[in-house]
């Protein structure tokens, strides 16, 4: 059984982390895969959205950390293994920095839980549908563990630095309510229509102007680190790229013809 699903329909690709019985503990190949998705999604014009989700009634719980044979499970390590750790860790940084700075919007739909660094790859994408019984969990300081996933950065900047602490602090779950109402997550639906409505969004997304989407990503991301100065500074600049673009000129069209836009990515 692949480890790791990937589907691509209408520009949408999903990823889905299928170990349903160790509830999607990510291992190495989990990994593996992630990269090359994120390599492909990049590269590739027809693939135009990301959607991130989980096999089996649960997004991730996180590192596998069972000690599994292939060598691809992480957990706690002895003082001869701190550089092989370190390396480990920057390796994975990676790919979650590359997931959030993927220049195609992003979707995460978590149901049941979603637990570490797994949470780390949630708050990387640029929204996130959970069901109403999603859960999620820093859960590192209840292993002795200091956080990663980049939770310390995204963490405090979507739902603030005393909730950030609060959750870092004693790893206790925050269920799908208070999820929302802190700013976790944009939206919480039933458990049997999260499939559905996450689905919708990728596919709207995927139908949208790529290039326009990728700046207005970019701009939003930026903003807690510039001035106003500098930020109407970019906007000119990333507006001036949209303007060149088919995709403007069929949005100009289609207003002018009052219809839907039919946008192509280009």
């Amino acid at each position: 059984m692949d480890s790791t699903l990937v589907e691509r329909d209408g520009g949408l690709v999903t990823v889905t982390f299928n170990r349903p019985a160790k509830k999607n503990a990510l291992n190495g190949a989990n990994w593996a895969d992630l990269d090359r998705v994120l390599t492909e999604v990049a590269g590739n014009p027809a693939d135009q959205a990301l959607l991130l989700t989980g096999a089996g009634g649960n997004f991730s719980s996180g590192a596998d950390l069972t000690g599994s044979s292939d060598g691809a499970a992480r957990g706690p390590a002895g003082a001869g293994a701190q550089r092989m750790v370190l390396h480990e860790m920057r390796a994975v940084g990676d790919i979650v920095n590359r997931l959030h700075r993927l220049p195609k919007p992003t979707i995460a739909a978590v149901d049941g839980i979603a637990v570490g660094i797994s949470l780390g790859l949630v708050l990387a994408c640029d929204l996130v549908v959970a069901s109403d019984r999603a859960r999620f969990c820093e859960v590192f300081a209840k292993r002795g563990l200091s956080i990663d996933g980049g939770t310390s950065w995204s963490l405090p900047r979507q739902i603030g630095l005393r909730r950030a602490k609060q959750m870092a602090l004693f790893g206790d779950w925050v269920g799908a309510r208070d999820a929302l109402a802190w700013g976790l997550v944009n939206e919480v639906v039933p458990a049997d229509e999260l499939p559905k409505v996450a689905t919708a969004w990728g596919r709207r997304l995927a139908a949208g102007p790529t290039t326009a989407l990728s700046l207005i990503k970019r701009l939003l991301d930026a903003s807690d680190s510039v001035t106003l100065e500098q930020a109407v500074e970019d906007e000119a600049r990333a507006q001036h790229i949209a303007y060149a673009t088919a995709d403007a000129r069929e949005g100009f069209q289609s207003f002018v013809e009052r219809c839907e836009p039919d946008f192509t990515g280009r």
